[in-house]
């Protein structure tokens, strides 16, 4: 998608602008915004389209394929008889009818729940997912990236599992929160792809050593000018996160040249990303 706009600039062009970063991180990005917009290469749909449908269900999902994002989060959790299924919070109550801690209930309760109609009503038939079905759902449309929401060799054998039964593992991408994760799965799922979500800046390192292939940052880390140059040189990608997609917002990700970035509103962050590509 947004890749193939890196054609339109020469070869040239790409190695003085990679050179320029080692004397500034993000230097080139601000003088030419389009060449950032085009090396975008992942938009990631946070939650499914959030903005527009109600977060980690099926229905989101589908917008995120429709409006042609390239990947779509979600967040993995496991219930009281250990089924795999995708919710953010802990908690039921914001995103549900129901109440309490989601994890204390069987996945047959859960699929009773309303996922939907707190967003809008037309979505009261919208259920809480599991694991496999966002698998099946995305399986040759989308990459999927999973946010895991827990640790351990039992989790994340089940996770590994579900992804080569009913996903493909080349297409996706493993949210890893520790380095002893981001090394069992390199064991478990090696073809998959993995989002370092370091918990602090000083774990850039250390996830980078572990094989991850990209490290996101949160934007309010970006006050520090040394943390792109440290993800850069570790010679992985950069994730960054946003939430509407707006020029405002993408113009000031876009100076430290993420390679990914994150949305509620992923159509919004397409047009944007391509207005901004154009010239626009």
């Amino acid at each position: 998608m947004l890749a193939r706009l890196n054609q339109a600039y020469p070869l040239c062009c790409s190695l003085i602008l990679a050179s320029m970063w080692q004397s500034a991180a993000g230097t080139w990005a601000a003088e030419k915004p389009s060449v950032a917009a085009a090396n975008v290469t992942q938009i990631v749909a946070h939650r499914g389209a959030a903005t527009t449908h109600p977060e980690n269900t099926l229905a989101a999902f589908r917008e995120a394929i429709r409006v042609g994002a390239t990947a779509t989060e979600c967040d993995v959790r496991t219930s009281k008889d250990g089924k795999l299924f995708l919710l953010h919070d802990a908690t039921l109550d914001r995103t549900s009818n129901g109440k309490g801690i989601a994890t204390q209930l069987p996945l047959a309760e859960l699929k009773k729940l309303d996922a939907g109609t707190w967003f809008n009503s037309r979505y009261g038939e919208e259920r809480i997912p599991t694991l496999a079905e966002a698998l099946g759902l995305c399986r040759g449309k989308i990459d999927l990236l999973l946010d895991l929401k827990e640790q351990g060799q039992g989790y994340a054998e089940q996770v590994a599992g579900e992804v080569r039964r009913f996903g493909d593992p080349r297409k996706t991408i493993v949210g890893v929160r520790s380095v002893e994760q981001a090394k069992l799965f390199r064991r478990l799922l090696p073809e998959a792809r993995q989002l370092g979500l370091v918990p602090n800046p000083e774990a850039i390192d250390s996830f980078a050593k572990a094989g991850v292939e990209m490290i996101r940052l949160w934007p309010r880390w970006l006050d520090d000018k040394t943390l792109v140059p440290r993800v850069k040189k570790a010679q992985v990608k950069l994730h960054l996160n946003g939430t509407t997609g707006l020029s405002d917002e993408v113009q000031k990700l876009l100076p430290y040249g993420p390679d990914s970035i994150s949305s509620d509103d992923p159509n919004q962050l397409i047009r944007t990303l391509k207005k901004i590509a154009s010239g626009g």
